[in-house]
């Protein structure tokens, strides 16, 4: 097992585990076998993004794997406290109970409580995308807040699912409702002419500064404005396995969602610390397309975890790229 630190996580880029399910009935086919190997990379810029992933057996002997991502803004506290602090506190939520409505329900709580914590601790703020992905039950549990956006790729070249809502205020109507709603003043910020430029902003007076979201952790700041309760889903995982990509903004602002996951989708058979090198690496040249100032300085920190579930007999499976009996 291979463990990558950064400033800011841990990741174990190894093989973690081998699971199986029973034969719940003799008429459905037998579950799969997967194995699990996660891999990260980051170049950083202002040290405000964290990041974790980890296996986490429950009282109820469920098995889970998580991996999370937070892009903290106005400092690192609010982001370096959920990369502290979530896992334990999934745990506790939890509360020995890994069925699909007790992981939605922890959560809710979790973020609840990690919003309080980071309110009580500074004024920063952070979103948080996190994958929670049960083999034995194939099934996933995604929950974000913010614009960290997270993709499931299944490994059979099928349609990618997208697993984050988008909260900014500039792209999502519902936010910009509630936030309207509870009289906030939305507008961009203007440049020096004096022209309106950059994503529209939530401007909560007081001398603090433009927002470009409202449904994140902390943020003390905009207080009644902000929202912590994440969007919650969960799905069924594919047969063939997938591929579970979590990135911070570094990367979705930089490169169209079809560039990186047309990137996952070529490396599938790379190691996956080398694939999300590759998009971090994209991401990085990207930015500075069209000029060469600074060339290795990132203009964001920039991080991306991959979460693989592979079939343990994928080599039979998929010989030419094509998954047998995926559903």
């Amino acid at each position: 097992r291979r463990v990558f630190m950064g400033s800011l996580g841990v990741i174990d880029t190894g093989v973690i585990d081998t699971f199986g399910a029973e034969i719940v009935d003799a008429s459905e086919p037998l579950e799969p076998s997967f194995e699990i190997q996660t891999g990260s990379a980051q170049i950083v810029l202002k040290g405000e993004d964290a990041y974790g992933s980890r296996k986490l057996v429950l009282e109820s002997s469920d098995e889970l794997h998580v991996t999370f991502v937070c892009d903290g803004h106005g400092g690192a506290a609010a982001a370096q406290l959920c990369a502290d602090k979530l896992l334990p506190i999934l745990i506790e939520e939890a509360r020995g109970d890994g069925s699909t409505a007790s992981l939605q329900r922890a959560a809710t709580r979790a973020c609840a409580r990690l919003h309080a914590e980071a309110r009580a601790a500074s004024t920063a703020g952070s979103t948080l995308t996190c994958i929670i992905v049960h083999p034995g039950r194939r099934e996933v549990t995604a929950f974000n807040l913010g614009d960290s956006a997270a993709w499931m790729v299944p490994r059979d070249g099928s349609a990618a699912t997208l697993l984050a809502e988008d909260h900014r205020l500039d792209t999502s109507e519902a936010e910009r409702e509630r936030v309207i709603a509870l009289g906030g003043r939305l507008a961009h910020a203007r440049g020096l002419s004096g022209e309106p430029g950059g994503p529209l902003r939530l401007w909560p007076g007081g001398g603090v500064g433009g927002a470009a979201q409202a449904r994140v952790l902390g943020d003390s700041r905009l207080g009644d404005f902000v929202d912590a309760t994440p969007a919650v889903t969960s799905l069924k995982l594919p047969r063939c396995g997938a591929d579970f990509l979590v990135c911070s903004d570094g990367v979705w602002d930089a490169l169209p969602a079809e560039a990186v996951l047309a990137t996952v989708r070529g490396m599938m058979r790379s190691p996956v610390t080398l694939a999300a090198s590759a998009i971090v690496e994209s991401a990085l040249n990207q930015r500075h397309a069209y000029d060469c100032d600074g060339y290795r300085r990132p203009r964001d920190d920039t991080t991306a975890l991959l979460l693989r579930v592979r079939r343990s007999d994928e080599a039979e499976v998929l010989p030419a790229g094509g998954c047998l009996g995926c559903s």
